[in-house]
């Protein structure tokens, strides 16, 4: 049995309430440094191009988006691959959130006429050919206020709403050629619409949209011809393209919980047994270079303008000073469990031992238990935690427990208890 000890949503944020569980407060938590997840991948063999994956894997989940070029998850009983990122060798990696790299902060760097900070290792004729490509994204992007406007234009609705991400809306007349006048999905995402399944959002009548109305413009995917090297595309090395291994996309399961609902199936932990079980398709790789632009000003990213999450998109997270206070629990008598880059780390404890989780991300995320394709939030949910929002659970048995995000989920762990 789990017993849910209590819940701290912090931040100026709408939060879903804790079921069950008690509102507390807690001390003001120590700052942490991330952990170097590009040093977790570096002892792993070369592969043979920049597409390709090494000849091993390791033992456990390792790497993070935007921090490592692979990164590897777990399915079922076994690591997987879930993501290559960027070229073999050297990337120029700008996800901190004390770096400069939104398009609006690059804009600002560029026009301020000074020295260009080194960690974007380019110089100021490269940084206003990578600004000149952005302003035409910019417009590919705003040119469609409206969804009836991106189905007037023959753009179709692919996917559900990512949390802090959005919809795909796919243009099928871009081609799979880099074109920063055409991109080959718009992002569009609504205040709450990452809590409707896709078949609920809508679709292209002709050219009218049928379904759900505040969808709004905020970046756009470029999703081009798989090749060996990684695509020199954007000026300058901001721009590490990705590919998608493992991935389940598509299919609704009925939520098994009490709620009478459907949710999307999307997650890179579902195994492909489980990913068909929930009416998916399981695709051992994605043949195809990706990269996500933000670059509609309103929905700025603090993480960089070429981040795969933005904290500007639904569900909204802290503001920028915010963001820059990395947070961890600083509380001796609970086992601290920091939620750190999409991940919930490695969790142990002892039965009847307090879990504290703290959500030191500049996203929103819950703790929930079970999976994307088994959820479980009857028997317990934190609710969306913001920016060093904290929930404490506790367990009475002996045993392995799965948990994850429901806003993220593709975040899942398991939680030992001795």
């Amino acid at each position: 049995m789990r017993r849910v000890m209590g819940c701290v949503a912090a931040l100026a944020l709408t939060v879903a309430a804790c079921s069950t569980a008690d509102t507390t407060t807690t001390q003001a938590p120590e700052a942490v440094a991330l952990p170097d997840y590009a040093a977790q991948v570096a002892d792993l063999p070369q592969a043979a191009n920049d597409r390709s994956l090494p000849d091993v894997s390791p033992d456990g989940p390792v790497g993070a988006y935007g921090f490592s070029r692979y990164v590897y998850q777990r399915q079922g009983d076994v690591i997987v691959p879930t993501l290559i990122e960027g070229p073999v060798g050297h990337q120029v990696r700008c996800q901190q959130l004390d770096q400069e790299c939104s398009y609006l902060e690059l804009q600002a760097i560029y026009e301020a006429g000074g020295e260009i900070p080194d960690y974007l290792e380019m110089d100021r004729s490269t940084l206003g050919e990578l600004l000149g490509q952005l302003a035409r994204v910019e417009s590919a992007v705003t040119q469609y206020e409206t969804l009836d406007d991106a189905c007037a234009a023959g753009l179709t609705i692919s996917s559900a709403q990512s949390a802090n991400m959005g919809i795909h809306v796919t243009d099928p007349g871009a081609g799979f050629a880099f074109n920063p006048d055409r991109p080959q999905m718009i992002l569009f995402a609504k205040e709450g619409g990452e809590r409707i399944p896709r078949l609920d959002i809508g679709r292209c009548d002709r050219d009218k949209f049928v379904g759900e109305e505040g969808f709004r413009p905020v970046g756009a995917v470029f999703n081009i011809s798989l090749s060996e090297d990684h695509p020199d595309a954007f000026a300058g090395e901001l721009d590490n393209w990705h590919v998608h291994h493992n991935t389940c996309a598509g299919g609704t399961v009925e939520n098994a919980g009490d709620v009478d609902r459907e949710i999307e199936v999307n997650a890179t932990t579902a195994t492909a047994e489980e990913c068909r079980a929930g009416g998916g398709f399981f695709l051992p790789v994605i043949s195809s270079w990706m990269m996500h632009a933000y670059v509609v000003p309103e929905f700025d990213p603090q993480g960089g303008v070429f981040a795969m999450f933005n904290p500007s998109v639904w569900p909204l997270a802290a503001s920028p000073e915010e963001l820059l206070a990395i947070l961890t629990i600083g509380d001796d008598d609970a086992v601290a469990a920091p939620i750190i880059n999409f991940s919930f780390g490695n969790i142990e404890a002892k039965v009847g031992e307090t879990i504290r989780f703290g959500n030191a991300d500049g996203v929103p995320h819950t703790v929930t238990a079970g999976s994307s394709i088994d959820p479980r939030p009857q028997e317990f949910d934190s609710g969306v935690l913001g920016t060093g929002g904290t929930f404490d659970v506790s367990f009475d048995k002996p045993g392995k427990y799965q948990i994850f995000c429901a806003l993220h989920p593709e975040m899942q762990a398991t939680v030992v208890i001795n």
